[in-house]
């Protein structure tokens, strides 16, 4: 594979779907965690560019798996991701640290946008990145309506990392957060 810009999504067959196409056009190869074959194969043909979508299948609770696939990848690519746009639920804590750890290597800058749900912008975990990483948080939050409010459709998510990526946005709330007591139940 030729030095082409190299980015991994986890969740790219859910809600990060439009980032994983947006990449794409952009000229990445990449590459998306996921557990679900036939998801992903959906995701892929819906892209305008599906030669540059690529799979790793894995499930990110399987930490030997997780580790290895990702080493695999990194292999076959020839050099560490540029970027990594991460959807993790808190159900697998070691993943992200367990992908980090295969690209610790990397001496050239590169960029990790981490997003996390809208609790956890209450808590503000300290997320140990390699040296060369360029972190990023993105926290989702949820929309007020007349009637009340929603949580953001993965349109609006795609959207908002998106433009966290174009304009390298150290720190963002997709939607809002407060008033807290307001967000859906």
């Amino acid at each position: 594979m030729s030095k082409n810009l190299f980015s991994i999504v986890i969740g790219g067959t859910g809600m990060l779907e439009g980032v994983c196409h947006w990449l794409a056009d952009e000229g990445y190869d990449v590459f998306v965690i996921h557990r679900n074959r036939e998801k992903f194969e959906a995701m892929q043909n819906r892209s305008s560019h599906p030669k540059r979508i690529h799979s790793i299948p894995v499930d990110y609770h399987d930490d030997d798996a997780l580790k290895r696939n990702v080493r695999d990848t990194i292999n076959q690519v020839g050099h560490s991701p540029d970027l990594i746009v991460s959807w993790i639920h808190n159900s697998a804590p070691n993943a992200l640290s367990l992908i980090l750890q295969e690209v610790d290597c990397r001496v050239e800058p590169w960029r990790l946008i981490h997003v996390q749900g809208s609790s956890s912008f209450f808590v503000k975990e300290n997320t140990p990145v390699p040296k060369a990483c360029a972190y990023r948080r993105v926290y989702l939050g949820f929309v007020m309506e007349e009637q009340g409010s929603r949580w953001l459709s993965h349109e609006e998510i795609a959207t908002g990392i998106i433009k966290v990526i174009k304009h390298d946005y150290q720190e963002t709330v997709i939607g809002t957060l407060k008033p807290w007591s307001k967000r859906p139940i």
